[in-house]
């Protein structure tokens, strides 16, 4: 048999996972965001996503030309990949007309949320600073929460409405 007591528990253990569920793509939203800010701080000034080459190569679709770890090592080390002779590394400061990209002082994190940016832009058609689209993941499960709540205090409450 089960009581009043014990039911309320598994609702709100319910309305609990539902949102850790629902928030964790929020968390990637964040890390592009906070990408976007890096990469307008730090790259902008050298680089474009689909605007055409300034001092370095346009980086539109490079998460999907690039494996990730050499990703990280271009954006992280650029100088290393070159004194290896790497020969993307090589093509590209001949393409730069031997400007050299100085590696920029970005954390680990800071590197993954340039790189979560940069696979985000891939998905949209025009890339735009503060598209409206971006928050619409965010409003959708801020929504579905919201009406989850809802549910959750007329459940528990069982709050009977005269409606006259």
């Amino acid at each position: 048999m089960t009581t009043g007591f014990s039911i309320r528990w598994r609702v709100l253990a319910l309305a609990v996972l539902m949102s850790v569920i629902w928030l964790a793509p929020v968390r990637q939203a964040d890390a592009a965001e906070t990408g976007q800010q890096i990469f307008q701080d730090i790259c902008a000034p050298c680089h474009t996503i689909g605007k055409g080459k300034l001092v370095g190569p346009d980086l539109a679709g490079v998460t999907a030309r690039r494996e990730k770890n050499w990703l990280r090592r271009q954006i992280k080390e650029p100088d290393k990949l070159i004194e290896e002779k790497d020969p993307i590394a090589l093509q590209l400061l001949k393409e730069a007309e031997d400007v050299e990209m100085p590696p920029p002082e970005i954390s680990d994190e800071g590197l993954a949320a340039v790189i979560a940016y940069l696979k985000s832009t891939e998905q949209l058609a025009n890339v735009e600073v503060g598209l409206p689209s971006q928050y619409m993941p965010t409003m959708l499960i801020s929504l579905l929460v919201l009406i989850g709540l809802t549910l959750i205090g007329l459940i528990v409450g069982k709050k009977k409405v005269d409606v006259r």
